[in-house]
């Protein structure tokens, strides 16, 4: 356990003047928010949501300043919940940490009891972090699919934004539970490698979301929509009848134009997805992703990229641009 003097290094946002800023500084436990878990953060996922937040491009963090990052996995320190003891490995995400709470982008972490769990058995510390968010939403928006009775067998799942980290999680996700995958991509380079993961097809969805007929050739059971704009807009008119849209990421805005066809004429429902989840279903998800939804890491392991902390910056900018895709981590220490 860091004494009370003891420094350590985090990313932190401040906001002055209306403008938001981030840096990394040298910063001691107290400065941190209030919690009774201490962890050393081993592994702390890097999403879209973090990149807005500690560049100021969106108003996602509540108060100031913050040390941001929504998820990390990490080894507790000290507890004053009786729950967890030093050493047990703990994965923390959603209950606004990095937003209301300081995140992940943190050499040590103090979070409230409540928002910790075990790493599931049958994971580990570093595969829990590399499904981490990503592997969470999949799981939420395939559950809801099973809930609103769809099956393998009623036809195949579209994917778009299939090269971020969301979308590659999708196929590995869905393929190892026996759907079949259709990746959506304006990076139709990066066909084969969809494919080696799981997608039996791949398309340039910039010639798809060109059209503009009010209802397109029915074409898939279910989608899960990483872009919003124009994709998804033509993913609801490409439904089946019954068809479902888990709304999970908004990289190409906010708004989309439609009709209120897909949902008349072909019975579609849109349903969005936040990672975030009453206990019950977060420790159910958790463990069935330790399971029967566990993908093949070996092909997800090329799509993997592990920075330090002080690197984080350069590659909020990055993805923000569109130019890093994949899974990206920050590691704390030496391990991989």
């Amino acid at each position: 356990m860091p004494a009370a003097t003891t420094e350590f290094t985090a990313l932190r946002t401040h906001q002055e003047g209306g403008r938001v800023w981030s840096r990394l500084e040298r910063v001691r436990l107290d400065d941190l928010s209030e919690g009774e878990i201490v962890l050393r953060a081993r592994h702390a996922g890097v999403n879209y949501k973090d990149c807005l937040a500690m560049l100021g491009r969106a108003k996602i963090v509540t108060a100031f300043p913050r040390v941001t990052g929504i998820e990390v996995v990490g080894d507790v320190l000290t507890s004053s919940d009786a729950r967890f003891a030093p050493g047990d490995s703990v994965l923390v995400h959603g209950f606004q940490t990095g937003i209301a709470f300081d995140g992940g982008f943190s050499e040590i972490v103090r979070v409230p009891a409540g928002h910790v769990q075990p790493v599931p058995d049958g994971l580990g510390v570093f595969h829990t972090a590399l499904l981490g968010v990503p592997g969470f939403t999949v799981a939420m928006a395939l559950e809801r699919f099973e809930q609103l009775g769809l099956k393998p067998d009623d036809g195949p799942v579209a994917v778009s934004g299939a090269t971020g980290a969301v979308g590659l999680m999708a196929i590995a996700i869905l393929s190892r539970a026996g759907w079949s995958v259709v990746a959506l991509t304006r990076r139709m380079a990066q066909s084969q490698v969809l494919r080696e993961l799981g997608a039996t097809e791949v398309l340039d969805i910039g010639q798809c979301a060109s059209s503009t007929r009010p209802l397109e050739k029915t074409r898939f059971a279910a989608a899960i929509d990483n872009v919003g704009g124009a994709v998804l807009s033509w993913l609801l008119r490409s439904m089946r009848d019954g068809g479902c849209v888990a709304s999970v990421g908004n990289a190409s805005g906010n708004a989309f134009d439609g009709s209120v066809l897909p949902f008349i004429v072909r019975r579609v429902q849109l349903f969005g997805v936040v990672a975030n989840a009453p206990w019950p279903q977060r420790l159910r998800l958790w463990q069935r992703l330790a399971s029967d939804l566990k993908p093949d890491f070996t092909t997800l392991m090329p799509h993997v990229h592990q920075i330090g902390l002080h690197d984080l910056l350069i590659h909020a900018e990055q993805q923000l641009r569109g130019e890093a895709g994949g899974r990206t981590m920050v590691r704390f220490g030496a391990e991989p």
